[in-house]
């Protein structure tokens, strides 16, 4: 029924050679003059990119480019990506809020998620983080109570009355990290129930999906079918993989074990129907005379799977969905799909299909396209192969992806040793270290922690606060030595941090434990705790053994920072998991994925604006 061979054709070469590919496309639409930064690309063959202007409030595409951009500034933090990327993103703050309700879209998760999400966890400006806050304020206003369901749309009244569609499943990522990152925690409620109405009412018994589900206004079911597929009946391979993805994203953000039920009933309807290529074709029942691929689906999938592999308990059904993944990214890096590097084509993937003929559209829309959203899921998904392929745990927003069992025994006096990566700057994250027994929901859990503050600097708990001998920056990609000496009998820690080519610095010591925590007898777990996204940082080699109990030195005098701007401050991270009441797990071997990023979905438009 799968596929079990293993996918070996992808690697870390392929990788990079994508890369490189989308960097000179990319580069190219960045610089071209006749594209301002008020208009966004969407689609295209051989000539041009059709766009759409940032007052489209109505589309759904806009966010996809300035997220590329992003994607391409992550890696080598180069100036020229980070400029474009604010540029194209700061043009779609005015869709964050509209006094008409008809003019907010359920689509505001893919626009801002991609553009300002993604702006914001790699530079920690708070200007994105507030625009977020402002435009899930506005998705939050489509939610309708009575259904239980985030209303898609009002251009198609004369036929719906509160529809659902499968792509919103991916816009309710706005909603979920909203909640957690200082909005309102009932949206975390509002997307959980959206989640759950499509996994009820649009998820069939096969694992297929329909992709429009409308209700009454009282909530019962008028209709379900198709928008965009090739019937009511089938299953329109994107809106599969929007629920693949979004149900992937629900469990990565809330844990509860029915989202990661939807995601696996989904991606196994879908991969027990794929070509030997493994990309879909638009619609998994259209006749054989009207078949045509669409690789945006195939991209979006790829990087669902990648992050659905690292929470599937079964270590076989983990290893089928990533080489799943693989061989999807292997047939899109090949010259049957990868648009060549000298052609006149400014997309990267060939053979995207956003709407074809069906007696809703006779014309279709943009059919054998590149498509701006197959490329950013593909470079999203290439990215996250990337980082997920390096190995050594990975922080986690939420407490019971960031655990990390030590084992027992580790007792008395302790030697701790790692080596942690940012992997953006400015963070707010922490290295933190709990009691085998404490159930740890919270930083106050946490007896000791090591952090990246968000003014750029590494600091230590001391009792009631954060403090630092010494002022250590951290940059993005710059490993640091870590060493800690744990005195479990007398509750204080000592800890170094030794820079990218420089010499041990003694950071904290014998700092008391945290005053808050409860007993700590021995180093039973340790959390890699992100402060506003998944995968902030990355601890390689971290050991534990047993100390002696050395003479420390005495502490130097506070070195006198250069400007105010590098004290580091002494506030407690924002913890939401308390309000949303995150629970514990045990540690896993490996760490759970996601990111980012992703981020994203949705669907339909009018017939004449746009389609998904």
């Amino acid at each position: 029924m799968f596929a079990t061979t293993p996918a070996l054709a992808f690697d870390e070469a392929t990788a990079d050679r994508v890369l490189l590919h989308a960097q000179q496309k990319l580069r190219a639409t960045a610089t071209n003059p006749a594209i301002p930064t008020s208009q966004y690309p969407k689609a295209t063959t051989e000539g041009p990119w059709r766009l759409v202007p940032n007052t489209a409030n109505i589309d759904w595409v806009q966010g996809f480019f300035p997220g590329q951009l992003w994607l391409m500034y992550e890696p080598g933090r180069d100036s020229f990506w980070r400029s474009r990327a604010d540029a194209w993103t700061r043009g779609l703050e005015l869709q964050k809020s509209n006094p008409d309700i008809r003019q907010i879209t359920h689509d505001l998760g893919f626009k801002f998620m991609t553009s300002f999400g993604q702006g914001y966890r790699l530079t920690g400006d708070d200007s994105y983080r507030q625009v977020m806050l402002t435009a899930a304020a506005s998705l939050a206003r489509r939610y309708n109570p009575t259904v239980g369901v985030i209303d898609c749309c009002d251009w198609n009244d004369d036929v719906w009355r509160v529809p659902m569609v499968t792509d919103t499943m991916m816009d309710l990522e706005l909603l979920f990290w909203g909640a957690r990152n200082g909005g309102n925690a009932a949206w975390n409620d509002m997307a959980l129930s959206h989640a759950l109405k499509t996994l009820k009412d649009m998820v069939r018994p096969d694992g297929g999906t329909f992709h429009v589900v409308d209700y009454n206004t009282s909530g019962g079911i008028r209709s379900r079918g198709t928008f965009q597929g090739f019937s009511d009946s089938s299953t329109w391979s994107r809106g599969q993989a929007w629920a693949i993805y979004g149900f992937t994203m629900a469990y990565r953000y809330t844990r509860d074990a029915r989202m990661l039920r939807g995601a696996q009933r989904t991606a196994d309807y879908y991969l027990a129907r794929l070509p030997a290529d493994s990309v879909p074709n638009w619609d998994f029942n259209a006749p054989t005379d009207q078949q045509q691929k669409d690789s945006s689906a195939a991209a979006i999938v790829a990087s669902a799977l990648q992050e659905l592999s690292l929470y599937v308990s079964d270590p076989a059904v983990a290893l089928r969905y990533r080489n799943a993944a693989l061989a999807m990214l292997d047939s899109l890096s090949s010259p049957a799909y990868l648009t060549p590097a000298t052609s006149d084509s400014p997309g990267i993937l060939l053979h995207g299909t956003a709407f074809y003929r069906t007696a809703i559209n006779p014309t279709g829309e943009d059919i054998d396209k590149s498509l701006i959203y197959g490329d950013y899921y593909f470079v999203e998904a290439v990215s996250r192969f990337k980082l997920w392929n390096a190995g050594g745990w990975l922080s986690k927003l939420g407490f019971p992806g960031s655990l990390h069992g030590l084992g027992t025994g580790n007792t008395g006096v302790r030697m701790v040793e790692f080596d942690v990566t940012p992997l953006s700057k400015f963070i707010d994250a922490v290295v933190g270290y709990a009691d085998t027994s404490t159930h740890v929901t919270s930083l106050s859990g946490l007896a000791m922690s090591l952090r990246m503050n968000p003014s750029g600097f590494f600091d230590v708990r001391r009792g009631a606060e954060y403090a630092a001998l010494a002022n250590v920056p951290y940059e993005a990609h710059s490993t640091y030595h870590v060493r800690m000496r744990v005195d479990l009998g007398e509750r204080n820690y000592s800890v170094w941090v030794t820079p990218p080519g420089g010499s041990e610095v003694l950071l904290a010591d014998r700092f008391a434990f945290r005053s808050d925590a409860p007993p700590t007898d021995d180093l039973g777990k340790v959390s890699l705790k992100s402060g506003h996204f998944d995968d902030e940082f990355r601890v390689r080699g971290h050991t534990v053994r047993a100390g002696t109990a050395p003479a420390t030195p005495d502490p130097p005098e506070p070195q006198e920072p250069e400007s105010p701007d590098q004290i580091p401050p002494v506030d407690e991270p924002r913890t939401d998991d308390d309000v949303l009441g995150c629970t514990t797990a045990s540690g896993a071997p490996f760490v759970a994925a996601a990111l980012l990023l992703g981020l994203l979905g949705a669907s339909r438009q009018r017939r004449s604006s746009s389609v998904r």
